[in-house]
């Protein structure tokens, strides 16, 4: 279908590639593109997140807000220094789990979330709670944990104790330990936890079974996990059983038991923190896409929340990805023949990923060519 408006405006509004691009580079790549063959065409770019990676970069483009750095420790408690997002005006922070407590900051022979903890992210909240907040969000994706968020109490000042009333480290192997707990006082705030996640804490939809093998964990491991988390669930009580309470390794249910937080979905939170249909009303067209578009894809995640709005308006909306799976419940008002993939234009999937600014500014000027007038 090609379009002829005297200024044709077109809203970009991706998340990122992951372990490729960043939203915004993907925007920048795309623009950069369709700029070569229509230049008169207006652009609006919107870079997206879920929760996860670049949520925090996302939030300050609109919004403005300063870096803080603070001294804290990674999954294995060895020192880092990590950023959080401070808007003074608002005495909000953004904190983003994965900066302190992200399976990234590990050598993939380190991971083990019988090991790893959440207590460098109890540090940020605790620089965040004596900076003045009032309001915390806590963005969870990219987590190397699976402490139920023990260990970001434990540096909050809750205390773990064993049916002994021995003192237990804050890490997912003593889970199934923890007898009792020792309660702390914190400032008065409000505390969002922004997540894409729907699973429960424990079982076989839960954070263990679901997530703990792609950080680290065995078979046997996880099965030790999942027994932990239904320990922990017995004094979390009903909030192990609410959506998202397993995100992040269950730092769902520990922010909602420890912090009295509410739980939101990422994608939907996030487009209607920067006012995203704001700009899509104004948009002729609008691109979207992520590292790999498959049946995850439709499970709430950006893409999908984007196809979703914008098929509420009508608006034509056109896809990208780094690569592409054809899936039942791909939505039937588009055509999976029109997706654009950095897969199809190289035979290496390395390739694709070294070149994927290049080759993302290529489908830019095909999009120009074959949608624009």
């Amino acid at each position: 279908m090609r379009y002829k408006f005297l200024n044709v405006h077109v809203l970009i509004s991706p998340d990122k590639f992951k372990g490729s691009l960043s939203a915004s580079q993907v925007c920048e790549a795309l623009e950069k593109g369709m700029k070569k063959r229509r230049p008169k065409t207006v652009f609006t770019s919107f870079p997206l997140a879920d929760g996860g990676e670049g949520t925090l970069e996302v939030i300050q483009k609109l919004h403005g807000g300063t870096w803080v750095s603070v001294d804290t420790v990674d999954p294995l408690l060895r020192p880092i220094s990590a950023e959080y997002l401070w808007l003074p005006d608002q005495k909000t922070a953004y904190i983003e789990m994965a900066r302190a407590s992200g399976l990234a900051l590990l050598a993939e022979k380190e991971r083990n979330p019988l090991k790893t903890s959440t207590f460098g992210t109890g540090i940020l909240i605790a620089d965040a709670l004596k900076r003045g907040a009032t309001q915390i969000i806590l963005t969870v994706g990219g987590s190397a944990t699976n402490d139920a968020g023990i260990g970001m109490a434990a540096a909050l000042g809750w205390t773990f104790l064993d049916a002994k009333g021995a003192i237990l480290e804050p890490v997912g192997a003593n889970l199934i330990q923890v007898a009792s707990i020792s309660a702390a006082e914190l400032a008065p705030c409000s505390f969002t936890v922004v997540t894409d996640v729907t699973n429960p804490l424990a079982g076989t939809s839960g954070a263990a079974h679901i997530f703990a093998a792609q950080k680290g964990a065995s078979a046997t491991v996880i099965k030790q996990l999942d027994k932990g988390l239904n320990n922990i669930a017995k004094i979390f009580g009903l909030i192990a059983s609410e959506p998202g309470a397993g995100a992040a390794g269950g730092l769902g249910a520990g922010a909602r038991y420890f912090l009295q937080a509410n739980i939101v979905p990422g994608s939907s939170w996030i487009m209607d923190k920067i006012h995203f249909n704001r700009a899509l009303l104004k948009a002729d067209f609008i691109i979207t896409g992520e590292g790999k578009i498959d049946s995850s894809t439709w499970g709430g995640k950006v893409v999908s929340e984007v196809v979703k709005r914008c098929d509420k308006v009508f608006k034509q909306t056109i896809l990208v990805s780094g690569a592409f799976e054809s899936s039942a419940n791909f939505p039937l008002f588009l055509d999976e023949n029109e997706v654009f993939t950095l897969a199809s234009r190289s035979a290496d999937p390395a390739d694709s990923l070294a070149r994927a600014a290049d080759i993302l500014e290529q489908i830019g000027e095909e999009i120009a060519l074959k949608y624009l007038n």
